[in-house]
């Protein structure tokens, strides 16, 4: 059995989320992906010890949000740095 890197596991993810992607989608449903994408990069390429704190930040914006559009994006962010903390979790 192949190990793979989290960094592997990270590039996979986001290749899969690339291929979601596509005409066929409502743009909002393309937007989710490419907000998730753009969340597991930046996170993956900053302090990857930052996104527990990240999480509870966005977490306390979201409890304060009173906007539908943010709070589509937040959830979105979330959804991601929580599957990236998960990968964290394992892999380290």
């Amino acid at each position: 059995m192949v190990m793979l890197s989290l960094q592997q596991i990270i590039d996979e993810r986001i290749s899969f989320l690339k291929e979601q992607i596509n005409h066929e989608n409502k743009p909002e449903v393309n937007k989710t992906f490419q907000i998730q994408i753009d969340t597991i990069r930046s996170a993956a390429d900053d302090d990857i010890e930052k996104v527990e704190s990240t999480i509870l930040q966005k977490k306390a914006l979201l409890k304060n949000s009173k906007d539908v559009h943010e709070s589509d994006r937040l959830f979105a962010e979330l959804d991601s740095l929580e599957w990236l903390q998960r990968q964290i979790a394992r892999y380290s």
